[in-house]
């Protein structure tokens, strides 16, 4: 689970730092930096799995045009920063148990752009840390005021010392990444040109508590479904854990169908999906998919109220999202951070706060008791919108948000004067609104950094006049 983001020179951020609930809503105009926001989560989530070149590639521009633009030119360094709650229990890729003595932890990632030879420049690490967050500086676990049961479960502090660090050489010719003892002897590496960070090698269990981070980082996912490839049928040998695009839903309905069906409940967990469908999407009555045989291809059908079947060819993009975003959270495979751009597509308004509501339920509730011994896997949601259709779901009649839990930030710009520099720089902010407790009731807010009731009611007359 993310529970801080910080990010400096990346593209319209400069020292942005905000923590984060198990459910947090962005809301913004557009061009105000959101989309941007879930860019710097995926960077980071490719560079625990590629190396520099593939990870930057993967995103939205070119390389150079991840480095912030300034008034005086772009940027030579990018800093990004996370600090997470990890899963006390995982798997390495032979299917051994692995258990962690600490689960939170930040991650600290420098990459700076240099020349390698005249004229041709490189992204490379230049700096890299991981480090315990002790349980008397927790303050995200102090805000969010997990029950006791959370915390026996999920908040381990065992750690005293880092398990990455980048220093001086002892020669003093350069620096190197140093990995420290976690259940095994600690290497070093060198620093001077690394194009891959060393999270990225962590490949197996040998250092469990940096294998945890990256199996945490490589499970942050954005969603960016593409009703046309939804819609089509997915081949039997699709993976069965959906995929950004959501191109092989079929496949992953499939495999749920068949892990959860019984002679009582034949299709299994499609009831289940079928039903939150309903609600959101009124008359659907059934869900089910099929292997055609001659094609060799899952292929999604929904009957409705009158009886009659219909397959994803013709259903509406709209009922795709939904019914993609349902299955992702019925997963039993789920685990992890899922990043959902603009939840409302599709959705009927007067049906959106019923989806916003369910969202919220199914994402992992610190301050919830759970059963003894039950450990499911840390659950995440960051979504954002620029619909006050979407606020008005959040907020009760009071204003004051429905979820206690959650976290409501507004996305917008604000100007940075820099006497030294002789620039006024424009960067994009993140403000929580006024009436948040937990993360954002600490007077260690910045003054002035909230968002006033008189921003809100302005957002959410909006929807009355629409209406």
């Amino acid at each position: 689970m993310l529970t801080r983001l910080e990010i400096d020179g990346f593209k319209s951020f400069e020292g942005l730092a905000i923590d984060l609930a198990p459910f947090t809503a962005i809301l913004g105009n557009n061009a105000a930096g959101k989309s941007n926001l879930f860019d710097a989560i995926q960077l980071l989530a490719a560079l625990a799995t590629h190396d520099v070149a593939e990870a930057v590639k993967a995103l939205r521009g070119e390389p150079l045009e991840l480095f912030r633009l300034t008034p005086g030119g772009r940027v030579k360094r990018m800093t990004l920063a996370v600090e997470v709650l990890l899963d006390p229990i995982g798997r390495d890729p032979w299917g051994s148990e692995v258990k962690l003595t600490h689960t939170r932890m930040r991650y600290e990632v420098t990459l700076e752009r240099r020349e390698t030879r005249p004229g041709i420049e490189r992204i490379q690490v230049a700096h890299e840390a991981v480090n315990p967050i002790f349980a008397k500086d927790d303050k995200w676990a102090k805000a969010l005021a997990p029950s006791a049961a959370f915390r026996k479960q999920y908040l381990q502090y065992k750690r005293q010392k880092p398990w990455l660090t980048t220093d001086d050489k002892a020669d003093g010719q350069g620096r190197e990444f140093n990995i420290h003892q976690d259940g095994t002897q600690g290497r070093l590496r060198p620093a001077s040109a690394a194009e891959a960070t060393v999270l990225y090698s962590i490949t197996n269990a040998e250092f469990p508590h940096l294998f945890a981070l990256r199996e945490e980082m490589r499970q942050w996912r954005l969603l960016q479904l593409d009703p046309a490839l939804l819609r089509r049928p997915a081949p039997v040998t699709a993976a069965d854990t959906l995929t950004a695009d959501g191109a092989n839903l079929a496949a992953v309905l499939a495999r749920m169908k068949a892990e959860t069906a019984t002679d009582l409940r034949p299709h299994g967990v499609l009831s289940d999906i079928a039903a939150e469908l309903n609600h959101l999407i009124p008359g659907v009555t059934r869900l089910d998919v099929f292997l055609h045989d001659a094609s060799r291809e899952y292929r999604i059908e929904l009957t409705m109220r009158d009886g009659l079947p219909f397959t994803s060819r013709v259903i509406s993009d709209g009922t795709l999202r939904v019914l993609a975003l349902l299955t992702l959270l019925h997963d039993p495979k789920h685990r992890g951070l899922v990043c959902f751009e603009e939840p409302e597509n599709g959705v009927h308004p007067g049906r959106v706060k019923t989806l916003v509501q369910r969202l919220q339920d199914m994402v992992s509730r610190p301050r919830d008791g759970m059963d003894a011994g039950v450990v499911p896997p840390l659950s995440q949601l960051l979504l954002n919108s620029h619909s006050p259709v979407v606020l008005a779901a959040l907020l009760d009649s009071a204003g004051h948000p429905v979820d206690e839990g959650g976290a409501i930030l507004f996305a917008d710009t604000s100007s940075v004067t820099d006497p030294a520099q002789g620039q006024t720089r424009r960067r994009t902010r993140l403000r929580p609104i006024r009436q948040q407790d937990g993360l954002f009731a600490s007077a260690a807010m910045e003054r002035g950094a909230e968002v006033s009731d008189l921003e809100v009611r302005q957002v959410l007359d909006a929807v009355r006049a629409e209406g």
